[in-house]
């Protein structure tokens, strides 16, 4: 306050008055007054500038001032025609996916509009390219294209089927749909600028039969709605703009990102991933920004050895705001995407340090239910897209595929290969109401079941050696509990698998109990009374059941820690082996003795954090009462 009134002395947090001289004037230009006292207010002439004065118009005119004079004028009606219609129908039949207070229905046209511009520069770029002369049906297809990317991007599943209602009856110039197809599906060949499905991009993906314990992290499924992504990133990188990726946990967004950066050529273009949480500071992003890159000359700075680079910021919604509501840590990323570069922080300190050749793409969590949001003026500089969760049919095709590849028919039998297929709809079902039923409260804040918990449980099932239960298993090695054929074992592994993964995050007998009753009935439900009265007692899957691998010829062990997943006979032979290695360990060890007492449940509780520590990035979190 000082500052604005007339002793015009500015007091810094030191101590130190630097007196302003008369020529000095001050200008701010804030979103809100929340923060304002009301002595700042009075001694500030306001200027209040109304949000719906201007609108998206503006932009648009600019837009097409910097195009052809012949392009602009067919571009400007089809504007008219469908852009202000479409804003209205989503502001008031829709709910976007980062809708709401405090982002305003024109902070989001404003970023609706700034995508699609995007996505007209990059795609007219490419149809002039190949075809030199586009008719106005031709450009209609293209602006509609990129309405339904950027004005329909940023929404839920079913609000899509409201926007391709109420797109359709705007104009005519779209494909014949399919049943329970929308415009979402289709897209423009910038080739013959003609609609096309997604689908002819989707590539053919074959699982590695050959591998019997392949890393199941890397297996990416490319699905409609990867491809589409991918691609769409593609379009905004080639303009030199940024992505922003929004959806709730597990919806691939991370997986989509490193796909499309694993696309790029090593030779032209780097790539750097960094993570923020909680705790992240703009000093740390300053640093892991500055260390990617060398001087070029002067205040210019760039990737290393004249290359590009993207960088990519999973969860930059994650740090945490200040008392005053500021998100400290992204107005440093909206510095670097705004201005180009940031404050250097050693000497000569307070330089602009401007960064070249470097693109943007991050990703967040769906903001609302605890979660932050980001900053408006950081997300008007992003071409927002929003990841829903797969439909079911799509749930199936992705896991499906997974399960055809590992359980073939020249391996299996045919009752096991069929019953492969039917445990995908099964665990779909039982994950759906599993997140129905089990809601998060504040004594469960953990009950969260996400893409994540289903693939989980497809990930033991594929873990799984096939040794024991394919066509040349030795019938003399027993299954274990009361399964008698390979078909019960695959279901005993299935049943296993999402009691591990469904009912030991539950933390009470009634809910464990309500989970393992839904799981039973989806058994007998699907494959009736034999296979029920086979996994009807529990069988149990452990990674080290097998004794080193020597060699025959040598006698040197090959490998010491054989890590095989499959079922123990029983849990007295569980005790057994336990025991063994306990006494193993004591044996070689010098310093330290293990004098451990495993009664049932310690056991059980043993196995559980063995198949978690045995699994590609298995990590575990172990919740209880002390003692």
């Amino acid at each position: 306050n000082t500052v604005l009134d007339d002793n015009k002395v500015l007091t810094l947090a030191n101590g130190d008055r630097i007196l302003m001289s008369g020529m000095m004037k001050a200008m701010f230009e804030p979103e809100n007054l929340n923060n304002a006292s009301p002595a700042t207010v009075s001694r500030a002439g306001i200027i209040y500038v109304s949000d719906v004065e201007l609108g998206w118009i503006p932009l648009s005119r600019s837009w097409i001032q910097t195009r052809r004079e012949q392009e602009g004028s067919i571009l400007q009606p089809l504007f008219e025609k469908y852009v202000d219609k479409l804003l209205w129908f989503v502001r008031l039949n829709c709910k976007p996916a980062m809708g709401g207070i405090p982002w305003e229905h024109v902070s989001r046209d404003f970023c609706y509009v700034t995508t699609m511009l995007v996505l007209l520069d990059s795609v007219l770029a490419k149809s002039v390219e190949v075809n030199e002369v586009l008719s106005e049906a031709h450009y209609e297809r293209i602006v509609l294209y990129c309405c339904v990317w950027s004005i329909g991007g940023a929404l839920e599943l079913g609000d899509r089927r409201k926007f391709h209602d109420g797109m359709i009856e705007l104009g005519t110039n779209f494909p014949e749909f399919g049943e329970d197809e929308t415009v979402f599906e289709y897209r423009v060949n910038m080739e013959t600028t003609e609609w096309e499905h997604w689908a002819s991009l989707v590539p053919k993906w074959e699982y590695p039969v050959a591998e019997e314990k392949p890393k199941y992290a890397q297996l990416v499924i490319p699905t409609l709605d990867s491809v589409r992504y991918e691609f769409l990133l593609k379009l905004v990188a080639e303009v030199g703009k940024a992505s922003l990726m929004v959806g709730g946990p597990g919806t691939a967004k991370t997986t989509t990102v490193d796909s499309f950066v694993r696309s790029f050529d090593p030779e032209l273009m780097m790539s750097k991933s960094i993570t923020f949480s909680s705790l992240t500071t703009p000093n740390i992003f300053q640093f892991s920004v500055e260390g990617s890159v060398e001087k070029r000359q002067g205040r210019t700075f760039g990737p290393p050895g004249g290359k590009k680079m993207t960088i990519f910021v999973d969860d930059i919604s994650m740090p945490s705001m200040n008392d005053w509501g500021d998100q400290v840590t992204n107005e440093i990323v909206r510095q670097l995407l705004e201005q180009g570069g940031m404050y250097s922080l050693e000497k000569p300190i307070g330089d602009m340090k401007f960064v070249v050749d470097v693109q943007y793409i991050a990703a967040m969590n769906t903001p609302g239910g605890g979660k932050n949001d980001i900053p408006n003026r950081l997300k008007r500089h992003f071409c927002i897209f929003f990841t829903p969760l797969p439909a079911v049919a799509a749930i199936n095709n992705i896991f499906g595929a997974l399960m055809t590849g590992r359980f073939d028919a020249g391996t299996f039998d045919e009752s096991v290969c069929e019953s492969a297929q039917k445990l995908v709809p099964m665990t779909v079902e039982v994950w759906k109401k599993v997140q129905a039923k089990m809601l998060p409260t504040p004594a469960k804040f953990h009950y969260l079941f996400n893409m994540r918990e289903l693939s989980r449980v497809f990930q033991g099932v594929v873990l799984a050696v096939r040794d024991r239960f394919s066509k040349d298993a030795d019938p003399a090695v027993p299954f274990g509990g009361k399964v008698e054929t390979p078909q019960g074992y695959l279901v005993g592994l299935w049943r296993h698998e999402c009691e591990r993964v469904f009912c030991d995050k539950l933390t009470t007998m009634e809910d464990k109990g309500w989970t393992v009753s839904l799981i039973n009935s989806q058994i007998k439900e699907n494959f009736g009374d034999e296979i029920y009265k086979q996994t009807s007692e529990p069988i149990y899957f452990v990674d080290f059941l097998r004794e080193p691998v020597m060699d025959d010829d040598t006698g040197e062990v090959v490998d010491a820690n054989p890590s095989n997943y499959e079922s123990v006979e029983s849990l007295d032979m569980l005790r057994v082996v336990v025991d063994g290695r306990q006494a193993q360990f004591n044996e070689n060890s010098k310093t330290l003795k293990l004098e451990l007492v495993l009664f049932e449940d310690a056991l059980l509780h043993m196995t559980r954090i063995s198949r978690v520590l045995s699994m590609d990035r298995g990590s575990a979190l172990l919740v209880g009462v002390g003692g």
